[in-house]
């Protein structure tokens, strides 16, 4: 069982640097835009940025949760993180489709 749940945690930290770094490549591409776009869309950026940023935050929980987590709670807490996870991605690609316009 350890071995499964070692995998899984090293493939959501994978995920959750891989989605970070894409981020952060799409937000840099957007702030350097941003001085050329009204307040409305500005304003709407940092809404969004704010819904990625606690959406981080929440799948970051869920790692440190799986790292903790005993033999017994592993598949609960796996559940969770893969919810965070989808939840997570889900928000990157409205983001970044939506600011790509």
């Amino acid at each position: 069982m350890t071995t499964k749940k070692d995998e899984f945690l090293e493939q959501m930290k994978k995920q959750y640097d891989d989605l970070n770094y894409k981020w952060s490549v799409e937000r840099d591409k957007f702030e350097a835009k941003a001085q050329h776009v009204g307040a409305e869309t500005r304003k709407e950026f940092e809404e969004k940025r704010e819904q990625y940023r606690k959406l981080r935050k929440q799948m970051k929980e869920k790692i440190i949760d799986l790292e903790v987590a005993s033999e017994n709670a592993w598949d609960d807490v796996k559940d969770g993180a893969e919810t965070a996870w989808k939840a997570h991605s889900k928000s990157f690609e409205k983001a970044t489709s939506h600011f790509k316009k």
